[in-house]
């Protein structure tokens, strides 16, 4: 019942907030690096382990990406949102 309940409302909001939210999810590069520099920041500081493979510097670089993605890459695509 709350999975049923859960996804409804989910839908709701994905219509109300974001027209085409499949769509805007699949360009959506900044925050997949956003994500990923955060996943790598948090192995990196809970299992130390890793810090021997994974430079520190790796959380810097996937947040420079996604910032370029944001500012150059996604500025480029047309807007598409409701023109009503």
């Amino acid at each position: 019942m709350l999975r049923t309940l859960f996804s409804g409302a989910r839908d709701a909001v994905a219509r109300v907030l974001i027209p085409d939210a499949a769509a805007t999810v699949k360009k959506a590069w900044s925050l997949r690096l956003i994500e990923l520099a955060a996943v790598t920041d948090i192995i990196l500081n809970v299992v130390p382990v890793v810090s021997d493979f994974l430079p520190w510097w790796l959380t810097l670089v996937l947040l420079v990406g996604a910032w370029i993605a944001r500012h150059l890459i996604q500025n480029k695509e047309p807007a598409n949102g409701d023109k009503a």
